[in-house]
This record gives C-alpha cells, sequence and structure tokens, in this order.
C-alpha cells in the first residue's frame, strides 16, 4: 500500500471559538482572566497560527478474509485495539503534524516570555487535534454517502496498545514524507504530531459516546460544522 498526502487540512487554523479548549489545556478552572492576560492568549495564539504548517498522511488497508490484520500492520497488538477494530472490513492509519516551525516559534518565546509559550504550547495541542478532527469530519461524511461508518481515533500509546508501536507505525506510513520522524524513545518530531488508527466498517460501529451538549468542544466542533457527528 502506498501513503497518500491529503493537504486538504493545510489550512486548518485556530479560532477565536478553540479558545474555551486551548484554556481547558491550560488547566484553567474558571478562573478570571484580565485584559492582559487577554491580550497575550489572542497574541500567543497568533503567533502559533503564523508558524505552523498543517500536513497529513493516510493509507487504507483492507482485513483478509478472516478478518485477520494484514502483515503490514504486525504492530497493533493487545486486546484493546482488536475490539476498536472489529467489525471493521478496513483499517485506516493516519498521521499529521503541525511542522518544525512551531517549536522553533515555541523555543524563541520560552526566552522571551515564558507564560506566552505556555500558550502556545497549549494552543498548539489544541491545533493538532482540530486538524485531525477536521481531516475526520470531512472523510466521515464523504464515507456516509457510500453507506460506509468510521470508528473513533486510537494511537499508539492508549490501552494496550504499546507507545513502542509508534516506529513501525511510523515506518509503515512513510511519515518522514511530512517531515515526522520517530526517535528511539519512541517521541515524534515535531512534537504536536499525532498518528491514529481508525476503523471503516459497512455498518453502524457502536462505541462509547457523549452527547454534544456535554463535549468540551460544543463550540468549534468541527464535526458540527462539517454537518456530521462524531459518533457517526
Amino acid at each position: 500500500m502506498i501513503p497518500i498526502i491529503d493537504d486538504s487540512i493545510r489550512s486548518v487554523r485556530l479560532t477565536r471559538e478553540d479558545r474555551s479548549e486551548v484554556l481547558r489545556y491550560l488547566g484553567y478552572r474558571g478562573q478570571t482572566i484580565g485584559p492582559e492576560l487577554d491580550a497575550l492568549f489572542s497574541e500567543a495564539i497568533n503567533k502559533v497560527n503564523r508558524a505552523v504548517a498543517p500536513r497529513l498522511i493516510y493509507c487504507r488497508y483492507q482485513r483478509k478474509a478472516d478478518e485477520s490484520l494484514p502483515d503490514d500492520l504486525y504492530f497493533l497488538t493487545g486486546r484493546d485495539i482488536t475490539e476498536h477494530l472489529k467489525g471493521c472490513q478496513e483499517i485506516l492509519l493516519i498521521a499529521a503534524t503541525l511542522g518544525s516551525g512551531l517549536d522553533r516559534a515555541i523555543h524563541v518565546e520560552e526566552v522571551r516570555d515564558t507564560t506566552s509559550a505556555l500558550i502556545m504550547d497549549s494552543a498548539g495541542s489544541t491545533l493538532i487535534e482540530a486538524v485531525l478532527d477536521s481531516y475526520e469530519a470531512m472523510l466521515r461524511k464523504d464515507l456516509r454517502k457510500q453507506g460506509l461508518y468510521l470508528t473513533s481515533r486510537f494511537s499508539p500509546g492508549y490501552g494496550d496498545l504499546p507507545l513502542a508501536s509508534q516506529n513501525p507505525f511510523g515506518q509503515a506510513l512513510e511519515v518522514h514524507r511530512i517531515g515526522l520522524t520517530m526517535t528511539a524513545e519512541h517521541i515524534m518530531v515535531p512534537r504536536k504530531s499525532v498518528t491514529a488508527v481508525l476503523g471503516i466498517a459497512n455498518r453502524p460501529i457502536h462505541e462509547k459516546k457523549k452527547s454534544c451538549a456535554s463535549c468540551n468542544l460544543n463550540a468549534s466542533c468541527r464535526f458540527r460544522k462539517a454537518g456530521v457527528f462524531c459518533g457517526e
């Protein structure tokens, strides 16, 4: 299988609506935010938006006739990933990164203003998830037209899927093509990067869901903007 780079997410950036999620990453618990901190917050988010260059690569695999995993995906081990992909006919590997420019920008900011650097770091964590949410929302909408359904994302290090699977995952997906590398300690560089596995099935996948009303991302949800829901 040849991994494919998808540039449809290159324009994804943080908006004012993402503010609550950035605050959540910062550990915000309802404290008062004064004008000075509010201005710093806005400036930090703008710096992140200017520094990033989102890239995404993916590859779809067909399961074998006996429903076992393709040989290329030997590193997807454990009961949790097996349960996650139960009933799925295809397996999707994805990797996304915000690029090394953000790492450099945060490093520069750490010398100038540690508070601003901390906000930028949290904003970067929010944005990489927004990139994946945007891609997933578009894919979910397209698959529904084909009568197909998508599971949620599952990443190396979740449950009993070893973090060590990160390296063969990256090799299979040729993540170097989007400027992403894995260290010997299974850490991704650039830091604001994510890898994930999703299953594709011909029937609805029953996963534990939470309502839109109770979701942290209710205001800025990329799924709802695309006309779909993450539980579909």
